[in-house]
């Protein structure tokens, strides 16, 4: 049988902390019943919810685009919503519309749990925990945790003892920081832009993050040259990212899925469509040039394997 309203809200408060009484009494509720599918709903309204990060450089961020006066979001995760859109427009053969908004590592379960948006793609960490309020995608990219230092704070982790390090709040972070170094002060922060500006103040002695997020915050900053990633050539732990999606809703999982699939299709040859999202961003004219590693490829590759 389904889970009691006591267990359902002590999942959603371990899942989404600093949820709002209203919102959780709507949550642990009993599952509503929905008129239409996602996909469904989709089809029929033109629309499309989907919402990303506008602190992760280059997965998602706002900038000028050329021949735009103002600043929207873009990125790789941002492209890959924007694939979804013209999937679903074939599909359906009909113009649909992208109603992107910005997450936070905060809210960005809420939204998706509570059919607030459709999908969400920026850099989640699927994890068994949040697997009980959200499903999610395949893996569409893979990095590890790592911490940024200035090389003048510390040479290893031995001198990470009562170091003040920022955290995203609301993500997988601090606990992998916890069992690698536990001696380390963990700070969160509620984005990753506010985090590094109080890390270029000196208000924290680290940021940690997946790596790439990292050395994509530090790319144009002053301090490019006076900071240091630890671990140096591994990660603390490898995390795979991958869109959130509404729960229980197969049909729209499957075809975020086999979206992906096709996307990834020729990934462990170097080949296919992913290169050609990948090297806008992390090839050698991108935000941030990162060859793409042949054991994340493969490990990409592994992902689709039951959908061949």
């Amino acid at each position: 049988m389904g889970k009691t309203l006591k267990q359902t809200s002590a999942i959603l408060r371990r899942c989404l902390p600093g949820l709002t009484a209203a919102a959780l009494l709507a949550f642990a509720a009993p599952d509503p019943v929905w008129a239409e599918s996602t996909i469904e709903r989709i089809g029929n309204t033109g629309v499309l919810n989907a919402g990303t990060r506008a602190d992760a450089m280059p997965f998602g961020y706002r900038a000028k685009v050329a021949g735009e006066r103002d600043e929207r979001l873009v990125g790789f995760s941002v492209d890959l919503i924007e694939l979804l859109r013209q999937k679903l427009a074939k599909k359906f053969d009909r113009e649909i519309e992208t109603r992107l908004r910005v997450t936070t590592a905060h809210d960005r379960l809420n939204l998706v749990a509570s059919h607030a948006i459709d999908i969400e793609c920026g850099i989640t960490t699927p994890t068994w925990e949040r697997q009980k309020v959200v499903d999610f995608s395949i893996p569409f990219f893979g990095n590890g945790t790592r911490i940024m230092l200035l090389r003048t704070t510390a040479k290893g982790f031995a001198d990470l003892r009562g170091k003040r390090i920022g955290v995203g709040a609301g993500t997988t972070t601090a606990g992998i920081l916890k069992q690698h170094v536990p001696d380390a002060v963990i700070v969160e922060v509620p984005d990753m832009d506010t985090g590094f500006r109080m890390f270029a103040r000196g208000e924290l002695d680290g940021l940690s993050n997946v790596g790439i997020v990292l050395r994509a915050i530090v790319e144009k900053s002053p301090l490019k040259s006076k900071v240091v990633l630890l671990p140096r050539t591994e990660e603390l732990s490898y995390e795979s990212m991958a869109c959130s999606l509404p729960q229980n809703d197969s049909e729209w999982r499957a075809f975020v899925n086999e979206v992906f699939a096709g996307l990834l299709e020729g990934i462990d040859q170097y080949r296919g469509g992913y290169f050609d999202i990948y090297d806008k961003w992390f090839g050698p004219r991108g935000v941030i040039y990162f060859p793409l590693d042949y054991t994340i490829a493969q490990r990409l590759s592994a992902s689709i394997i039951w959908l061949k």
